[in-house]
């Protein structure tokens, strides 16, 4: 009894220590990469995002056109989709099938069995 006490006291105590190291070594790696990675001030991202608008002028027609040619696009897939395979959701509707009463009923057999 009491070898088995230790040796359940030692794997529980390595696995703790495993579990402990991994996380030790999981937070490491994020403190190096934010060291690496520095935090950048939402102003200098402002920057450069205002540098970027006023060198490339972008169509504000182009933009809409193409967002409603996508959507558009879209509305046809899910119609077909839709049209091909209408009766997608009647089998919810149906209840519980057969397979399902089969496997309940070797279930109860199987316990009255045992018994």
């Amino acid at each position: 009894m009491n070898g088995d006490f230790m040796q359940g006291l030692t794997v529980s105590v390595l696995g703790i220590l495993i579990t402990f190291t991994a996380l030790g070594v999981f937070i490491l790696i994020m403190i190096v990469l934010q060291r690496l990675f520095p935090y950048r001030e939402e102003e200098e991202e402002q920057a450069e995002v205002a540098q970027i608008e006023t060198s490339q002028p972008a169509e504000e027609t182009g933009v809409s056109q193409e967002g409603e040619i996508i959507a558009a696009i879209a509305a046809a897939v899910a119609y077909f989709r839709l049209r091909a395979n209408p009766q997608l959701g009647n089998s919810f509707q149906e209840g519980r099938s057969r397979w399902w009463f089969s496997r309940r009923l070797e279930a109860i057999e199987g316990k009255t069995r045992k018994r």
